[in-house]
């Protein structure tokens, strides 16, 4: 039979596996030491880290508490240490999830002289709910059962410690399990595996090995190192343990809330909680009592600061209550209260590195310098006290000692740290559990974090180079796996980009991080993209559905501010209302992503958040959105009331600007200078009011705040002083500044010498120069600024065809339309007649990201298809009141270049003179010029008080508070202001424009029909009010103004004015075609539309399209 057969079959032969390279030597054969392999999971939400450790942690914990073995994890840094020739090998632990969640683990441990033994599980599903949670609970019971036996089969051997039903926890650890240091928390964690290796494992060990495990995962999860999900994923583990032992009782189901709190699981814990409280209820057995700290768990994870607040005033709950309520506060969002509730668990615990971390997360330069050139460096010591009642051996003592009783500072605290690092890290690896060396790691993680926040603060908010401080740091970090990071802060591009190349050769891609912002960020800047992409992408992967990561990539979608990205972005947000929907982080991001939350929760957020700054203010953002600026205008005073900061004042101030109340604006400005500076913010009020000042002409009244600004040394300090001497004609103190700004800070290295240039003044040698080092001693296309400064650099040395070169290649980079109407001008000027005409063709196409530019080349190509028009100063007047401050003197500068090249000299000198006049002498083309009227032996005119003509300053201020009117609903009142321009300036047709849209906002077609028709009548050759009236005849749902062949021809014209066709002019013509019953017309502009309209339109625009495929007219 079968059975016969294959016992009498010929042996074969036994064949030597394949083994790896490295391996383990001798004295690990009976440790169960595990590899770190990638987890392979297709299944949304259970990808990332925690996934992959949750296996590999149980597995782990079925040797150490199942086998009674010593482990050791290659997911922490320098606890696998492989070498050649070895004698024995780790464990490999492959973990699958397919896309319908089914699991299925694998195990295997190469031997040298037989076949590797191999064990695969029994394969489960998660449900699509709670998927974290069940892959907890059955992986926990596997290292219960099946990993031990899986163990035992690949050759371990060993027994579980006996179970204990009650045990003493040493006064010692319980003192040290409520220090918020991670040295304590190290501590605690091996004094427990200790105990239940020598004693046996208990329900109170369980717990403190719980708890301990959080605080240390929650303590560490800023380094950038994925241990601290390692330690979450322990603690959660050992919960779960704890229930399993303890069959759900109230008092374990407590310590697993605790856990899940800590790791980042709010809702899961506070599920725990409605749990227990239940059971508690109904279970009439005396069992364990509740700990006393459950309300504060239960407080942080529902957001009940108050009850924090109290808890904090207790001796028993006071170290647990402390810490939550330091990290329920936003250091960014209410930075306040976040630095009261910091320096609170600083002086309950000096040691608390996760503390001191926070501070760097503010926007105060004064706390970032304080923070990053003091106190870090004041918490070693602290940290080597911590050392001393630790389990570190007694040779460590000695150089600790030794330093801590140096009181003549002879001894260099950086040797001690490095002496302290390499002796823990060094140590034997089997010594405890965890072993030393873990923690020489975390210490050296520390050290590392701390020299990163240093060169942040030393070259990213103080714009200073690092090349002088990097010799002493890189002792600090060397040996660390991301030390080649720190050389990127070189200030030789060069060797930033060779840094970032050897740290993408170098890095693991698993230990990458969604925080580790500025490693990801920079690369985009001092390599290319495609590091940035590979980098951030890498980061993505390792993204858990846990509080923190949730946070931190909604923070990235947030920051890009890209429209293609809002998918992904509500995503996360929603994903942060299943993980923790209390938090206000979580109301905040969740009020700016989706708009049915805050209709379904308007009254309840009020009601909870009534206290939160941070809430308040978006509270305040969403109210505006929505037209209600009396609501918004009672949440920003409620917020001043509860925690006044100059953001609010600044908000609220803003508000009074928009509506055109300057005189309260400048009142609450000047209320908010009486709040204490944590940095710059006073400064930056100053600011604010001496280009207040300086925008009336009124330089004396600016100069105290303008100087006070200065004073900072902040470089748009020195800027705003030195542009308020020039107008008191000061040149000397002018040029000094503007000297001081550009020697300080390198991406202001060029500013001195086109201050020179503009003014004709000044040491101008000295400031070319210093321009030259900056712009061309490394030339580089990654950086738009400097290429752009390099092109207005060459203009001004006469070379032309050079800045030609450099102005085109950057447009085609950066699809900047100010460097592609640069390009196009300097191509007329070359008689490059094919690439101007081309140029200015694609300038015209960027109307949606910069409609200003893009019509002013629109207007240029007009003139050029029909040589003998004159210019119209009407148009461009109209055009020069739209556009945002700089963009004035910019235009006046390209038209005046275009004009004088058509021999319209008469404009041309109007509008150079306005430009080189033009008070916004930070603009380029102010430059430009002024030098160029040198150039032609013209004097420029004297400095201006406003970038426009007074009655058209005015007439654009009037605009805005109209414009500010309407978006905020108040559409009588704007049509009101509209009236006033227009007594002012009848032939601006914006503002006939402009008001006959909002008379169509209140149905009055009769109105808006008599603007579009004035303004055409004053301009016929302006496309927009034409395109309006196509709309309006083609789309009115009121019979008399339907007029579908008006709509068309108005449609036709408004296209035929613009030699670069617009989006909304195709959709014009659809909507047209359609009123006429064309529906095979509007069907095809409609998709000429749609190749071109943004993201934001673009669901409005195939719902068109939709309409017209079936027949219907746009209504």
């Amino acid at each position: 039979d079968k059975e016969n057969a294959q016992a009498n079959a010929p042996k074969l032969p036994f064949q030597k596996p394949v083994l790896p390279d490295k391996g383990l030597s001798k004295e690990f054969a009976n440790v169960a030491v595990l590899t770190s392999e990638p987890l392979s999971s297709q299944a949304y939400y259970v990808k990332g880290v925690f996934p992959k450790e949750i296996v590999r942690q149980a597995l782990l914990i079925g040797g150490r508490n199942g086998l009674g073995l010593k482990t050791r994890d290659a997911s922490l840094r320098g606890e696998v240490q492989l070498i050649e020739n070895p004698e024995t090998f780790p464990l490999k632990l492959l973990t699958q999830i397919d896309s319908r969640r089914e699991v299925n683990i694998e195990l295997e441990r190469p031997h040298k002289e037989k076949e590797a033994y191999r064990w695969f599980s029994d394969p489960f599903t998660l449900p699509e709910e709670s998927a974290l949670e069940t892959l907890i609970e059955k992986c926990e019971a596997l290292s219960r059962n099946e990993f031990v036996d899986a163990l035992k089969s690949a050759g371990y051997t060993g027994a579980a410690p006996p179970w204990i039903e009650e045990s003493t926890i040493p006064e010692k650890t319980q003192k040290q399990l409520n220090e918020w240091s991670f040295i304590a928390q190290y501590t605690v964690i091996q004094d427990m595996h200790a105990a239940i290796a020598n004693e046996g494992e208990s329900p109170e060990r369980l717990s403190v090995l719980a708890r301990s495990y959080a605080n240390l995962g929650s303590l560490t999860e800023t380094l950038w190192s994925p241990a601290h999900k390692v330690y979450k994923v322990r603690g959660l583990l050992y919960a779960e343990r704890l229930t399993a032992r303890m069959k759900d009782s109230p008092w374990s189901l407590a310590h697993r809330a605790y856990a899940k709190a800590l790791a980042g699981r709010h809702q899961s814990a506070l599920d725990d909680i409605t749990i227990l409280r239940a059971v508690e209820k109904t279970n009439s057995e005396k069992q364990r009592p509740l700990p006393d700290w459950i309300d504060l768990i239960e407080a942080y994870c529902a957001y009940q600061p108050d009850v924090l607040d109290k808890a904090a005033q207790n001796e028993n709950t006071k170290h647990l209550a402390i810490y939550l309520r330091c990290l329920l506060a936003d250091p960014v969002g209410d930075e306040k209260q976040m630095l009261s509730q910091t320096e609170k668990l600083l002086d309950l615990e000096p040691a608390c590195c996760r503390a001191m971390d926070r501070l760097c997360e503010v926007s105060s330069l004064g706390i970032l310098r304080r923070v990053t050139e003091q106190r870090m460096d004041q918490m070693w010591p602290r940290l080597y006290q911590k050392l001393l009642e630790s389990n570190i051996r007694k040779p460590l003592q000695i150089p600790i000692r030794i330093y801590l009783g140096s009181k003549d500072g002879l001894i260099n605290e950086q040797d001690t740290r490095l002496k302290v690092i390499d002796f823990l890290k060094k140590t034997e690896l089997n010594e405890m559990e965890p072993g030393l060396n873990g923690l020489g790691q975390l210490l050296q993680e520390i050290s590392f974090l701390h020299t990163c926040r240093k060169l942040d603060v030393l070259t990213g908010s103080l714009s200073l180079p690092a090349d002088d401080m990097l010799p002493e740091f890189r002792p600090v970090v060397k040996g660390h796996p991301f030390e080649q990071y720190i050389e990127s802060f070189t200030s030789k591009p060069a060797d930033a980009k060779a840094a970032y190349e050897a740290f993408l050769k170098s890095h693991d891609p698993q230990e990458m991080q969604i925080n580790m912002t500025r490693l990801i960020s920079n690369s985009y800047y001092k390599l290319n993209s495609q590091a940035y992409t590979t980098l951030f992408g890498e980061a993505i992967k390792n993204v858990d559905a846990v509080y923190q990561d949730q946070l931190a990539h909604a923070y990235w979608y947030q920051e890009m501010k890209s429209a293609s990205d809002k998918d992904n972005y509500q995503q996360i947000t929603g994903n942060l209302l299943d993980i923790s929907p209390h938090l206000p982080q979580t109301v905040i991001m969740n009020l700016a992503a989706n708009s049915e939350y805050f209709k379904e929760h308007e009254e309840e957020l009020l009601k909870k958040y009534g206290q939160s700054p941070m809430v308040l203010s978006a509270l305040v953002n969403k109210y505006l959105a929505n037209q209600n600026e009396a609501k918004a205008e009672e949440l920003l005073r409620k917020k001043i009331a509860i925690a006044p900061d100059h953001r609010a004042y600044i908000d609220l101030a803003e508000m009074y600007y928009k509506r055109g109340e300057t005189e309260k604006w400048k009142e609450t400005m000047e209320t908010a200078l009486e709040l204490p500076s944590l940095g710059l913010q006073n400064a930056n009020i100053e600011s604010k009011l001496a280009y207040y000042y300086m925008e009336q002409g009124k330089w004396e009244e600016a100069k105290p705040h303008a100087v006070k600004a200065a004073m900072t040394y902040s470089g748009w300090g020195l800027k705003c002083a030195a542009k308020c001497f020039e107008g008191l004609g000061n040149l000397d103190q002018a040029e000094a500044l503007t000297r001081a700004c550009s020697m300080r800070y390198e991406s202001s290295a060029a500013d001195w010498y086109f201050w020179c240039v503009r003014t004709n003044t000044g040491d101008i040698d000295s400031a070319r120069q210093l321009a030259e080092q900056r712009l061309l001693a490394n030339p580089t296309t990654s950086d738009f600024t400097q290429m752009m400064e390099l092109g207005i650099f060459q203009l001004t040395q006469g070379l032309k065809s050079e800045a030609f070169g450099t102005f085109s290649t950057a447009f085609q980079k950066y699809q900047n339309a100010y460097l592609g109407l640069h390009a196009a001008l300097l191509a007329d000027e070359l008689d490059l007649t094919n690439q101007r005409d081309e140029l200015l063709a694609q300038v015209s196409a960027l109307w949606t990201s910069d409609f200003g530019t893009a019509e002013l080349a629109n207007r240029f190509q007009r003139m050029l298809h029909k040589p003998d028009t004159d210019w119209n100063a009407i148009w461009f007047q109209s055009l020069l009141v739209q556009v945002g401050e700089g963009n004035p003197t910019n235009y006046y500068y390209f038209a005046g270049k275009f004009l004088e090249l058509r021999d319209q000299k008469k404009w041309a000198d109007v509008y150079l003179q306005s430009a080189a006049s033009s008070p916004t002498f930070n603009k380029y083309n102010c430059v430009l010029a002024a030098q160029h009227l040198r150039s032609q032996k013209k004097e420029s005119k004297s400095l201006r008080p406003t970038e426009l003509d007074a009655d058209y300053h005015q007439a654009r201020q009037l605009l805005n508070k109209a414009a500010y009117l309407n978006q905020t609903g108040k559409r009588e009142e704007a049509i009101k202001v509209y009236d006033e321009v227009l007594k002012r300036k009848p032939e601006l047709t914006i503002a006939l424009v402009n008001r006959g849209q909002v008379q169509e906002a209140l149905k009055n077609y009769t109105a808006a029909l008599a603007d579009y028709k004035k303004a055409i009548e004053i301009d016929p050759e302006y496309w927009l009010p034409h395109n309006n009236l196509a709309f309006l005849y083609a789309g009115s749902e009121i019979d008399e103004f339907r007029k579908g062949d008006q709509a068309t021809q108005h449609a036709q014209q408004a296209f035929e004015l613009l030699p670069t066709k617009y989006w909304v002019t195709y959709s014009a013509l659809a909507v047209a075609h359609a009123a006429t019953g064309n529906f095979e017309k509007a069907i095809e502009m409609q998709n000429q539309a749609l190749k071109l309209i943004p993201e934001t339109g673009q669901a409005e625009a195939r719902r068109r399209l939709k309409l017209f495929q079936e027949g219907k007219p746009y209504r």
